[in-house]
């Protein structure tokens, strides 16, 4: 019986070949996009955990509250992760990493190895203890893991890194040196594998720790707040009773101690405004937007679930199709089912063949949709910016795929096989079916359902659109355009200044700056604390950026003195003076800023000027208090260039580059360019995202044209008939559309607010956003009218242009 079930469904599907490809394909791409997103969703969601024992693992995470406000850090002190060991019994180890470019060594830097001349720029430098590598189970190639930074003036770098330079080689016992430091020379001691690319860490190298301090008393401030630290906890620890315990030792025995005696103002509540918590290490990745300074590479738990919401209604959508078009042309069947019932076939034996032929359609989909995903892989890499593969060695991956197609083709197969089985053979062989085969309201609910989805996709893709324009065009303060940022010029040493100088002759160019805090990710931030004159230990201190800069920084950043003066060069009052941002005047409360004079941890600073508020974090937040100061942060220079022949002043620049250190590569990149960076996850999501509404109203619109083409050819005697008696084509034509254009109408109803909440929701995380307008919604019902138009007019001007006469020949 199953032969037969089998041997009649593929008959049906070779019969009805427009029908059967139309449901296939539309399926196929559902599945495609399923299975792509499902990968993607995977790999987000399965960060850091390969790590062994990584459900009992933390990242410290710190709430500053301040009234209705909270933010969220992860930078503690030196001194917290020994004391959580030594202290808190249930600690079973803990662990700090300091990547912050503030402090020499991290971040970036210009490497040379023993025995060679030549310097090579490298990224993804960390401080990391010993026990990182224990927590984090770093494997090693080379050397051994439970001692590689145990000792003074060690490092361990990368897999990756070891084979660029050291081709097969093992590099243990090697020096290292960094930015021309000869005194000073790091012994790799060991090569760790490549972090996976769902790690939340992303270092190629680990520097010790081990007799590291980043300033006198450093280590031993609990105020002084650098570094990211991790805890492993005993098996069985009860979380939130350890966070309790953990909050109130540190802040009795040491945090609020150590605030009295710096004489910090507050420090007696300071409990109810600084409250550490412990998040899941295999949570960082999707759970940590809302964290300050965090990595822009990080996702978020939201678009997780649209993506997976919008790759389950793809799939709805194409099993819509295969429900609506068996249902339509229940006709066709009506004969087979009344025969069959008549010559005996039971109901459950049709729902039967029915199911079979749905699975059937199911499974080729599928196969195909497997075959499609593959194909576009590699695309689908290049949109995420995410290393994925298809999971072939995944012993359940293809068992999984089938399963889900036979539950797919079970589900969009049983209302027609309970639908077609229910014909009573008596009308069907009477012909009296067709009335009922045309009410169409479940077909005209599921058409509806399509194209609202649709909608609210395209209002989705618009508004993300829309935002990330806003995002990389609005007004921020300062200019981003053809400004040159030219990297590692603290090679240059004395010269830097010199070389500033050479730079500014050149043709085109307008301004240059030697300063390493600029306002974008990946430059330098360093936080300090601000009160007024006379105000220490009196009044609570204002968090705020410390920024050096020299002389010309203002003017090349085209950033705009509201009040005040610039610092002058040579002017030796200007070394204890201090330029504000408009952020830090309100915070400071201050009405006439000029001459009066801020504290910095009881260092008295002069305001000279204040400059305009500009976007120096991502459009995310406000614009936070800001100082800068006069000085040289040497490792990055800006060029202001103004000229259309840009290849020509770069050129010139490496030349004169070359002049001053033969052995270094010219490195450089536009400021737009790292302003865009700041949003690469964020562009990428409106990529895949766009990708995929396009895909989701491509299948709506293969279900529309083959629906409209089988409604066609029903009206088709009717249509001639009317034209008989006088109805022009354009009577026709509207006959025909104005169904399916009803529909798309009631669609646009539902979806608009629908979007509007979705969208309005999304937007709340951003402080600069754009607001929505009425014209993206009518932008949206226009563009899903038109496509609908297009795809069945062709059917309904093709039944309006027929000859009657060839209709009609036979009645």
């Amino acid at each position: 019986m199953l032969k037969n079930y089998f041997k009649i469904a593929f008959r049906n599907l070779l019969k009805n070949k427009g029908f059967s490809f139309i449901n296939i394909f539309g399926l196929s791409i559902g599945v495609a996009a399923c299975i792509l997103i499902s990968i993607y969703i995977f790999h987000e969601s399965n960060y850091d955990k390969h790590v062994a024992n990584s459900e009992n693992i933390y990242r410290l995470n710190r709430d500053y509250i301040d009234g209705e406000r909270v933010d969220t850090g992860i930078h503690f002190s030196a001194n917290t992760a020994p004391t959580l060991i030594t202290d808190f019994e249930e600690v079973e180890n803990a662990g700090r990493l300091m990547s912050n470019g503030l402090f020499w060594g991290a971040g970036s830097n210009e490497i040379r190895f023993d025995g060679e001349n030549t310097q090579y720029y490298e990224e993804n430098f960390t401080y990391a203890d010993q026990a990182i590598i224990d927590i984090m189970d770093v494997q090693m190639v080379y050397g051994e893991r439970k001692t590689a930074l145990s000792k003074p003036n060690t490092i361990v770098i990368s897999e990756t890194i070891a084979e660029k330079y050291f081709r097969n080689q093992n590099p243990i016992g090697r020096s290292m040196y960094l930015n021309g430091n000869n005194e000073r020379p790091f012994k790799i001691t060991g090569v760790m594998e490549d972090f996976k690319s769902n790690s939340h860490l992303d270092y190629d190298f680990f520097i010790t720790l081990k007799d590291v301090e980043f300033g006198e008393g450093e280590q031993t401030r609990w105020f002084q707040n650098n570094y990211f630290t991790y805890v492993t906890l005993k098996s069985g620890v009860d979380l939130i009773a350890f966070e309790a315990k953990m909050n109130s030792i540190l802040m009795e025995k040491y945090i609020k101690p150590s605030y009295k005696l710096a004489g910090f103002a507050g420090w007696e509540n300071a409990e109810e405004k600084e409250i550490t918590n412990l998040q899941p290490l295999t949570a960082i990745n999707l759970y940590s937007t809302h964290v300050d300074y965090e990595s822009n590479s990080r996702n978020d738990i939201k678009i997780i679930w649209i993506f997976g919401i919008v790759a389950l209604f793809i799939l709805i959508i194409a099993s819509i199709n295969f429900v609506n078009l068996s249902t339509a042309k229940s006709t066709n069947r009506a004969k087979e089912v009344g025969l069959r019932k008549v010559v005996g076939s039971s109901r459950s034996q049709l729902i039967s063949q029915f199911l079979v032929e749905s699975i059937l359609i199911s499974l080729i989909a599928f196969i195909i949709g497997i075959l499609l995903s593959a194909l576009l892989m590699p695309i689908f890499r290049t949109m995420s910016g995410i290393d994925l593969v298809m999971p072939w060695s995944n012993i359940g991956f293809i068992p999984s795929v089938l399963g889900v197609s036979i539950i797919v083709g079970i589900l969009a197969g049983l209302y027609p096989s309970f639908y077609l089985s229910s014909f009573n053979p008596i009308n069907v062989l009477k012909g009296k079916l067709s009335s009922k085969s045309k009410s169409g309201g479940l077909r005209s609910s599921l058409v509806v359902f399509q194209f609202t989805v649709s909608i609210i996709l395209i209002v989705g893709t618009l508004i993300v659109n829309q935002q990330m324009n806003h995002i990389l065009t609005s007004k921020i303060g300062f200019e981003k355009d053809q400004v040159v940022q030219i990297y590692s010029t603290n090679a240059l040493n004395e010269q830097v200044e010199t070389f500033k100088e050479e730079l500014k002759k050149l043709p085109g160019v307008n301004n240059v700056s030697i300063s390493d805090y600029l306002p974008i990710n990946g430059t330098k931030r360093n936080g300090n604390s601000f009160v007024n004159e006379g105000r220490d230990g009196l009044d609570e201190t204002i968090p705020g950026q410390a920024w050096v800069i020299d002389e010309d920084y203002i003017e090349t950043m085209g950033m705009t003195l509201v009040n005040g003066r610039n610092f002058m060069k040579g002017r030796t009052s200007d070394e204890q003076a201090v330029i504000m941002n408009q952020a830090m005047v309100k915070a400071l409360r201050l009405e006439d800023p000029l001459g009066k004079r801020v504290s910095r941890y009881g260092e008295l600073w002069e305001i000279i000027g204040v400059v305009e508020d500009f976007n120096f974090d991502t459009m995310k937040t406000t614009v936070r208090p800001l100082c800068f100061f006069s000085g040289i942060s040497p490792s990055i220079t800006s060029v202001k260039i103004n000229t259309n022949d840009v290849s020509s002043v770069l050129a010139s620049m490496e030349n004169k580059w070359t002049e001053f250190v033969p052995n270094m590569a010219f490195r450089y990149e536009f400021m737009d360019a790292s302003f865009a960076k700041m949003y690469d996850n964020v562009s990428r999501i409106k990529t895949i995202f766009t990708a995929f509404a396009i895909l989701a109203i491509l299948v709506a619109c293969l279900g529309l044209l083959a629906l409209s083409a089988y409604m066609v050819e029903q009206r088709n005697k009717e249509m001639s008939v009317r034209k008989v008696l006088g109805a022009s084509i354009q009577t026709i034509f509207k006959l025909l559309t104005r169904k399916f254009l009803s529909l798309i109408l009631v669609a646009l109803v539902i979806a608009i607010p629908i979007a509007y909440y979705l969208m309005n929701t999304w937007l709340q995380d951003y402080e600069y956003r754009i607001e929505m307008s009425w014209t993206v919604f009518l932008s949206a019902g226009i563009m899903v009218l038109i496509i609908a138009l297009a795809t069945i007019s062709y059917h309904a001007m093709k039944s309006a242009l027929v000859s009657p006469a060839k209709v009609l020949r036979s009645e």
